[in-house]
This record gives C-alpha cells, structure tokens and sequence, in this order.
C-alpha cells in the first residue's frame, strides 16, 4: 500500500515538473512534401526554440523508426542539437516507408527531448500514394444550403458542402450551376485534396424581374472534362405585386401646363393598377386629358386605368391651358375698362308717388323727385338737369320749402320741358329735386314718366356730357 502511495507521488512529481519546464522550449513542425507512394520519402520542416535561461541539449528520434517505417532527421548529426538561451535552430526530418502500405493518410510521431527533462512530440501527418496510379472514381459528398422560395428582389447565397471521400485529389475540379435562370449560372473551380471538407459559396443577384414559377438547378460537377456528379436542387421565384412606380414631370409654355405622369410596374406579374394625380377643382374646368376625374377621401384626383408587364412603363399625360380663362378675363377686363372709361360720373335717378288721386282710383296728382348723384371724387360743372313732363299734365308751380326752383319750364308738343341748372356738383355729393304735376283729366291706369337728363362738364373747357335717369311707370 505505501509502495503505491510513493509510485502515485512520484508519478505526481513528475508531471508538475513536466508542466513547469513545458514552456521552456517550443516545437513547430511543417510539411514540406506530405504526399508521397511508397517509393518515396516524406520530409518536414521542424523548429526548435530553447526559452529556458539555461544551454539545453535536444535528441530527436521517433520510436517508429525501423517499425515499417525510416525517421531521421537530416543530416543525421542533428539528432542531437545544442542550443544556447533564446536560440532557434531549424532541421529536416525525412520519413521513408519500408513496407508496402496501402494507400491512405498515416502518422509518424517524432520525439524531442531536452537534457532538462522536457520532452515533446510532433505527429506528422502523411497522404501515402499507390506506387503506380489508381484510377478512382471520384467519390464526392456535396450538399446545398440555399433558400428554395426566391425573392427575385433581394440577393440570393448558394452554399455547397464538399466532402472527398476517397485518397483521389480532386484538383481542378468545375463546379457548375445550369438552370433557366441566367443570373443563377455560375462556374467556380475549386482544388479537394484527399477525404478533405470544404464549403464553396455562390452570391448570387437575380433578376428583379424573373418570372414567377418553379425552376430547377442543376450542379454539375465537372473533372478533366467529364461529368462526375449533379445534384438538382429544386426553387420557386415568388410573385411580387407591387404598387405602380409613380413619377411627374412638367414645364410650362406661356400659360399653358404639360404634365407627364409615368408609371412603371416594379413587380415581376403583369398587373392592373388605378394610376392617379391630384388635382383642384379649377383645374378640373381646364385639363385635357384621356383620365378620368374621381373623389377619394375628399380629395380630386385625375385617374387611369393602367396593366403593364414587368418593368414596363406607360407615360400619361395632362395638359392644362390657362390661356382660355386668361383671354377670358383679358377681355373682362378690358370691357370693365371700358365701360367704368364710358360710364357718366353723375346718374339721375326718377321717382314718383300719388300725391292724390280720385275716388275711383284715378290720379290727379303725383310728386315727382329726381335724385343727383355724383359718384366720382372730383366735381363736375355747369350741372344742367331737363325733365319732361306729359302733356296730360301741368306741373305745379308752388314750390316745397329746400326744392331747387326751375331755372326754366317751357310748353313744346311733347310736353313741358323743365330745366334746373347748378354750378357745381362736389364729388360724392347727393341732390334731391322734388316737383309736382296735375293731370289735367283723370288718369286711369298706368302712366309713364319719360326719362330726365343731365348735363355736366368734367372739368372747366372739357366737352358737354350728358347722362339719363330711367322711365318711371305709375299704376303697375
């Protein structure tokens, strides 16, 4: 029991001491030739590094060695190496098979151990050829990583998992992709050493506007020229319905509005959209165009009915002409020069009401008033007011207190003729003149009065101008 304890303790001893010295020196081994037959010899590069403070003295050997197998380093004195603190030192070691291995990957182990008690092993890893070639069929493991519902709009990756399962190396082998999807051909050609792993990837952007259905891609897996292996992988290209891309432009041409409306179809289905623009309700009076005008929410807008394929395109256009309304109010505009150019300053408006009248409704007597009125801001001049009165009547010369008194009254076929005159009318001044008539018989009936005139001069020396009151009709 206590030889047990004592071999545990000294076993313990030793692998904390081994721990301890572990990072006093440092091995790297690399393959220079690693793919051999066996007629041939493998050689490594191997580094040693002594990190210890101390000279160490290193022994390199491999226990395989003469076990079906020749380990050496090269040249044979760097079996043991001395290496002073902080050096490097870098050897060869040559493996040569002494059996007739079958071919297939191997290792040989090589030791390096230090007079300080540090020891290390490298396994070198070797692909051990047939001395003469073997024709192998090319044993390929390959699987797809790819999504199978396609958006034709967002960029698509392709992974391919390879996996060589057999000592044949596959150096420049093609891989294919072949469909009816353009963008989705892809060629690479990648190397697969021995039984190795390796994952290719394809980026991949389609065409946005590929046609929806189901589709198949086939990889082809190519080698010096012969087919070796094809996966098909089955897809479906979605279908994408996507609202009309709408764009306007416009230029103006004296008064006149040329809009283009452009929609395009962005989506990869031939579809049917309602295409529309917003407009106001003046516009609506002036537009020419083949769209029809709707309300949506309130709002005016001019709409088409419009199918386009994909990426297809349709320009709509809109010509609004302002120059009618334009012309239009030109012309008013004119005119109301014109007619406020024409249009007297001064208006004389006639009133009349029965003063008296018979029993059975005849008039005998009726008060007339004629109403002056100057509209502009300026005076007019040697104002001289005419009024006719029917010769059925007689006026009456009594006149009401703050009445203008005739200037003259004169008998003619038609009537009497009264005249007032004033000197001056002031701008916006208002004068009223009252006088009465009496039916010389009883007037049954309606009974016209004709119309009064006025005459006036805008300015001292300007030309006469004369303006006209309406008919008054007594009785209706």
């Amino acid at each position: 029991m206590r030889g047990t304890k004592f071999f545990l303790l000294q076993v313990l001893l030793l692998f904390l001491f081994s721990a301890l010295v572990f990072a006093e020196s440092s091995i790297v081994s690399e393959p220079i030739k690693n793919e051999i037959s066996t007629i041939e010899q493998a050689s490594f590069r191997l580094t040693i590094t002594n990190n210890a403070a101390n000279t160490q003295r290193y022994s390199i050997y491999s226990l395989q060695s003469g076990q079906g197998w020749n380990v050496d380093p090269s040249p044979l004195k760097d079996k043991i190496i001395e290496l002073g603190p902080g050096k490097s030192y870098t050897t060869t070691i040559i493996a040569k098979p002494l059996e007739d291995f079958p071919p297939g990957i191997y290792y040989v182990h090589v030791t390096i151990q230090s007079d300080l008690g540090e020891s290390y092993t490298e396994a070198l890893k070797m692909y051990l050829k047939p001395k003469e070639p073997v024709d192998y069929i090319p044993a390929i493991k390959a699987s797809v990583d790819m999504n199978d519902k396609i958006n034709p709009q967002e960029a698509q990756s392709v992974k391919l998992f390879l996996e060589n399962r057999n000592p044949l190396n596959l150096l420049g082998l093609k891989i294919k992709i072949q469909t009816d999807i353009p963008e989705f051909e892809q060629e690479v050609s990648v190397d697969l050493p021995p039984l190795e792993k390796k994952t290719v990837e394809f980026s991949i952007i389609p065409n946005p506007y590929q046609q929806p259905k189901d589709y198949t891609l086939f990889f082809v897996f190519e080698r010096n020229g012969e087919t070796v292996k094809i996966i098909e992988q089955r897809i479906e290209v979605l279908s994408l319905i996507l609202p009309f891309e709408v764009t306007t432009s416009e230029e103006t041409v004296y008064l006149k509005s040329f809009k283009t409306v452009v929609a395009r179809n962005s989506g990869n289905v031939r579809n049917t959209q309602i295409v529309k623009t917003p407009i106001s309700l003046w516009q609506m009076l002036l537009i020419q165009s083949d769209g029809k005008t709707m309300i949506e929410e309130g709002k005016r807008y001019l709409a088409w009915e419009v199918t386009l394929g994909p990426n297809e395109s349709v320009a709509l256009p809109v010509t609004t002409n302002y120059r009618i309304p334009a012309y239009v109010l030109l012309v008013l505009l004119i005119f109301a020069g014109f007619y406020f150019y024409v249009q007297s300053p001064v208006s004389v408006q006639k009133t009349a009401i029965t003063a008296r009248s018979g029993e059975d409704g005849t008039l005998s007597e009726v008060k007339i008033t004629l109403e002056l009125k100057n509209h502009s801001k300026k005076p007019v001049k040697d104002v001289v007011v005419t009024d006719l009165v029917p010769s059925i009547a007689n006026i009456d010369k009594g006149l009401e207190l703050g009445t203008l008194k005739p200037q003259e009254m004169k008998q003619t076929k038609s009537g009497t003729k009264v005249v007032w005159s004033l000197a001056e009318l002031d701008g916006h001044e208002q004068r009223l003149i009252t006088y009465k008539i009496k039916a010389k018989l009883n007037i049954l009936g309606t009974f016209s009065l004709p119309r009064a005139t006025i005459e006036f001069k805008r300015k001292k020396g300007s030309r006469l101008s004369k303006a006209y009151s309406n008919i008054f009709r007594i009785g209706e």
